[in-house]
């Protein structure tokens, strides 16, 4: 059986910055393909660079880029295999290609050339990027039969290895398998996805692409916060009066902290409105499920909490200070008066 026009895209996500502001960059906005007037919409749509055709070691593709407010820069590298490829020849290339190890250095040396063009439009650069990647097989279908009803072993794909799987693995490959109609189909797996359009359309892609960024996002503040809250107990050791501006210092930091986090976190949930497009809905439920989102935001949002608890601790232990700094301060001048009047 022959796969026809398949793509292999390859794509890595780095978390640039705090933020990165789109209104600074003169380029185009993504725009999803199928989806009704109004049911999928982008609060601010990312960024989009169409950065030309580059061949690596003999392997020719498109390569884009991507970027969104959150600071999240996405470059993707789509291989054309041909018009017509058999399904055994597109399953080896699909296995072999994602695993190349040239890849990791052909992302990084494109991302430092994006980067100068993009340096006024990144605000509070982070020091070190955090990493997403994943793959996308992409056809526009099979030759005879329809898409949603392709009679193939697809568990290769999903797992991204040849073995003899267990039949409790295909039972929960089957749970991420999608078809808008007959000519359709979408297999999502933890860092590989396969999609069969006839339209050629790659709202799918788009559409995981964006739980990669905010998955990203989230593990950088979730890291950030699990530091903030390791340091924490030094920062709490005894000192008395002298501990008062140390304290300060902390309570303002958590604050700070606390806010930046509250803040990014609202924009990523707002980010991306799905309202009447349910196969788009089941579709990136079903990816934030899968890709531990969900597990994800809880962890920061618990961490969240600790530290409202630090900050309200802080806050009691600074005004404690503080009214014992100034019970201090009038037993001094009643001592002092006291003293004065006795000479």
């Amino acid at each position: 059986m022959k796969v026809l026009s398949p793509h292999i895209a390859l794509y890595r996500l780095f978390d640039l910055a705090d933020e990165i502001d789109l209104s600074r960059l003169a380029i185009p906005r993504l725009r999803l393909s199928r989806p009704r007037l109004g049911a999928v919409r982008y609060e601010t749509p990312p960024a989009q660079i169409e950065l030309g055709v580059r061949s690596v070691e003999g392997v020719s593709g498109l390569l884009l880029a991507r970027l969104y407010e959150f600071g999240v820069a996405s470059l993707s590298f789509r291989v054309h295999l041909g018009e017509e490829v058999e399904w055994e020849a597109f399953v080896e290339k699909a296995l072999s290609l994602p695993e190349e190890p040239v890849w990791e250095g052909f992302f990084l040396a494109e991302l430092a050339a994006l980067e100068p063009y993009l340096k006024g439009a990144l605000l509070r650069p982070e020091a070190e990027w955090g990493q997403e990647e994943f793959t996308v097989y992409h056809a526009l279908g099979l030759e005879g039969t329809p898409a949603s009803q392709a009679p193939l072993d697809l568990t290769p794909l999903w797992m991204g290895a040849r073995e003899e799987f267990a039949p409790e693995v295909r039972r929960e490959m089957d749970r991420y398998r999608y078809s808008y109609s007959t000519e359709d189909l979408a297999l999502l797996g933890f860092d590989r996805v396969l999609i069969l359009d006839s339209e050629g359309i790659w709202d799918i892609a788009d559409l995981v692409e964006f739980v990669h960024a905010q998955l990203l996002e989230l593990s950088y503040y979730d890291r950030v916060l699990a530091q903030e809250l390791e340091a924490i107990p030094s920062l709490l050791r005894p000192g008395g009066f002298f501990s008062y501006g140390r304290l300060q210092r902390l309570r303002r930091r958590l604050m700070g902290r606390h806010a930046e986090i509250a803040d990014v976190k609202a924009r990523m949930e707002g980010a991306l409105r799905i309202t009447e497009d349910l196969f788009y809905a089941k579709i990136y439920r079903a990816a934030l499920e899968l890709y531990g989102a969900h597990e994800l935001e809880r962890s920061v949002e618990e961490k969240l909490r600790v530290l409202e608890a630090t900050y309200a601790m802080v806050t009691e232990e600074v005004v404690h200070l503080r009214s014992q700094a100034v019970e201090v301060g009038i037993l001094a001048l009643i001592a002092f008066e006291v003293l004065r009047a006795l000479l």
